[in-house]
């Protein structure tokens, strides 16, 4: 494939990510394995992360910088060490040789933690909220996060359904036995096999959830197997805000990113803004744009540190809220259509368009 890991020759690589080594391989499955990644003490606070969230890599292979992203299976509360798990997929260049190349002490460039996909802090301890997971295939990693994290730091009640092709693909199947041994008032899992009881029905989603109504859901999985579980929440009349799906795409090969980019730029450069306004901790900046150039590009020509990370709109690191004006949005892989409709845009792939834009970064 051409693919190869990274020397020891700087923690930060000329594309703006870092550079960590492999300390540990976990073989999971015949088909998955886990990554635990060291992060040294001067990336601690970069490398910080919310449960939940995901880590991107860039992998040189046959001439191209390829982008995949991968969850944390980790917990930050009780794990010293963020750790990575890989699903095989057939025909994938990054996860055939994340799971038959990588090797304890390779070093792999790393972009910092980012996603959304993340319990409320408003809410994450409330001890009368409950919190229903549900895992599809290697989908179970960000919720193992969430589930481990939320057992550390509250004392809300938690159902795992945990849903996968046959009894082999059970991702962390031990560590889950164990969680259920040592919180036996609060966690509940329950395993699903397609090969004993088939695929996830609606009317099942629901008789799952039963008395746990109310809470918080958080769902990651097969495409089918995640719009089966929102559409029976919305049915049962459970609040659209409190249901988190988290779905992945592979970014596309940096050749298509380019002609994506050069498309959009042409197009926005018609309109050219005449001020931007900024909002950013709680202060307020008025910079100038250049024709074609994208928000987060305008802001750092005027100095102004936004937050940022994949600057492909993956990550979602970028969020911002347009308050005043319009912005045209070239490539989203994060945002959903509620949060579209509310305002929301990634400001690496978002250009102004006409006379006056205003945004605010939240923080």
């Amino acid at each position: 494939m051409g693919m190869q890991a990274l020397g020891q020759d700087s923690l930060v690589s000329a594309t703006g990510s870092y550079r960590l080594q492999v300390c540990a391989v976990i073989d999971e499955t015949a088909d998955a394995r886990s990554l635990v990644l060291e992060v040294p003490a001067q990336l601690r606070e970069r490398f910080r992360y919310q449960p939940g969230q995901f880590l991107s890599f860039r992998v040189p292979c046959a001439g191209k910088l390829l982008t995949r992203c991968y969850s944390m299976a980790s917990s930050p509360l009780c794990d010293a060490r963020p750790k990575v798990t890989i699903k095989r997929v057939a025909g994938g260049r990054v996860s055939n040789w994340m799971n038959q190349q990588v090797q304890v002490g390779d070093w792999l460039e790393v972009l910092p933690p980012a996603g959304h996909f993340c319990l409320d802090e408003s809410q994450a301890s409330d001890p009368a909220r409950p919190l229903v997971l549900f895992g599809g295939g290697s989908g179970i990693t960000p919720v193992i996060s969430i589930l481990k994290s939320t057992l550390h730091s509250s004392e809300r009640p938690i159902r795992l359904v945990y849903a996968n092709r046959d009894e082999a693909s059970v991702i962390f199947r031990d560590e889950l036995r164990q969680l259920s041994q040592d919180h036996p008032q609060r966690l509940q899992v329950i395993h699903l096999l397609d090969s004993l009881q088939g695929f996830l029905r609606d009317a099942q989603v629901q008789q799952l959830v039963g008395e746990m109504r109310g809470g918080d859901y958080f769902i990651c999985g097969p495409g089918p197997f995640m719009d089966t579980v929102e559409r029976s929440l919305l049915a049962l009349g459970e609040a659209a805000e409190c249901i988190h799906v988290e779905r992945f795409v592979s970014p596309p090969d940096p050749d298509e990113v380019a002609a994506q980019e050069a498309i959009a730029r042409a197009a926005a450069s018609e309109s050219a803004c005449e001020l931007l306004l900024v909002e950013l901790d709680g202060q307020q900046h008025e910079v100038a744009c250049q024709p074609g150039d994208t928000l987060l590009q305008s802001c750092r020509a005027a100095g102004l540190e936004v937050p940022s990370s994949c600057e492909e709109g993956f990550c979602g690191a970028c969020m911002c809220t347009v308050l005043e004006g319009e912005t045209r949005l070239a490539r989203n892989d994060v945002l959903s259509a509620r949060e579209l409709e509310e305002g929301w845009t990634l400001a690496c792939q978002s250009r102004p368009l006409g006379a006056r834009v205003r945004l605010k970064f939240p923080g």
